[in-house]
């Protein structure tokens, strides 16, 4: 999915943006406006964190995830879809960036 389509999902209430880049990223860079963070690593370890942020994830709504490249968060979006959700990899911040779309300093 492309950055702009995501931003206009997430405008219209029919999405969440996750971006499940590390701490150090975000403090780099900043997030994505309107982004919701949970980092790969606690979804790996399956930390109570994680636990609790799956909680808040609807199924009623795509969930679209990025990271840095699209590697890391195409593999949350894969496990989301195998847990019944309708996820969808955007690919990496460099291309929301790229859109001139809004970022948040973190």
């Amino acid at each position: 999915m492309d950055p702009k389509t995501a931003q206009s999902l997430l405008a219209e209430g029919k999405a969440l943006l996750v971006d499940v880049r590390e701490a150090e990223e975000l403090k780099e860079s900043g997030t994505a406006e309107g982004a919701l963070w949970m980092p790969t690593s606690k979804m790996q370890e399956d930390e109570k964190e994680w636990q609790d942020f799956r909680k808040l994830l609807s199924k009623d709504k795509e969930i679209i995830l990025y990271c840095r490249s699209g590697t890391r968060s195409g593999r949350v979006a894969e496990f989301l879809q195998a847990e019944g959700f309708r996820a969808t990899n955007m690919g990496g911040f460099k291309d929301w960036k790229a859109a001139g779309l809004p970022i948040r300093k973190i």
